[in-house]
């Protein structure tokens, strides 16, 4: 009986010991900094960004889709059905990235000053992303202009470019340099907001330190 009593005591004194170390261990813990009012602020402003840009990208793709594919298939042309699933393969694809690209990216996976932070970096990765695929997509047209263009010359396709091209080729020239000050202009804002979030992290490792 005493044997027994000793063991049951041995024991909870065991697990009691167990419960004070991960007491200490608590109360030695640093304690979380609160989010400050500059970065959540921040996060909002971008999530809110996100959302109008989201809903503008589906209007702005449904209303290209389906006037796209009615002024093919009403253009007359022999090839009308073939520009029509292209207009649709292409949105297809734009829509799918843009979809991918925002997934996991709207909130932060924790209520800290870390969780806001990793956030707004991953949101920094897919504005990346976003840049690279822009012009991936933009070259992608491109090239798939100019097979068209050229398989039209054994009378399998309608040519896309009327002519000699020049039109075509001054727009496509002219859009590609909007493009590429766009791209800068976009690169640079992702520089500032990366200075900007190197700046919180070092706050908050000094907030911590304290």
């Amino acid at each position: 009986m005493n044997n027994r009593e000793h063991s049951q005591s041995g024991a909870d004194q065991n697990a009691d010991d167990g419960l004070q170390e991960l007491a200490s261990l608590w109360q030695q813990a640093p304690v979380e900094v609160p989010v400050p009012t500059a970065i959540r602020a921040q996060v909002v402003r971008q999530e809110r960004r996100m959302r109008w840009y989201a809903w503008f990208e589906w209007i702005a793709s449904l209303v290209v889709g389906v006037g796209g594919v009615y002024l093919m298939l009403d253009s007359g042309a022999a090839d009308a059905p073939w520009r029509a699933l292209l207009v649709v393969v292409l949105l297809a694809w734009a829509m799918a990235f843009s979809v991918s690209n925002r997934r996991g990216v709207w909130e932060p996976l924790e209520e800290s000053v870390h969780g806001y932070l990793d956030l707004a970096r991953q949101r920094l990765v897919r504005k990346r992303r976003m840049l690279r695929f822009t012009w991936l997509f933009f070259i992608a047209e491109l090239g798939i202009f100019a097979v068209w263009q050229w398989l039209s010359g054994y009378g399998w396709l309608e040519p896309i470019f009327a002519g000699d091209g020049r039109f075509a080729m001054t727009w496509i020239s002219v859009f590609a340099l909007a493009m590429g000050f766009w791209s800068a202009w976009y690169w640079h804002r992702i520089k500032s907001s990366e200075r900007q979030i190197a700046k919180w992290q070092r706050e908050n490792i000094e907030a911590m330190g304290k």
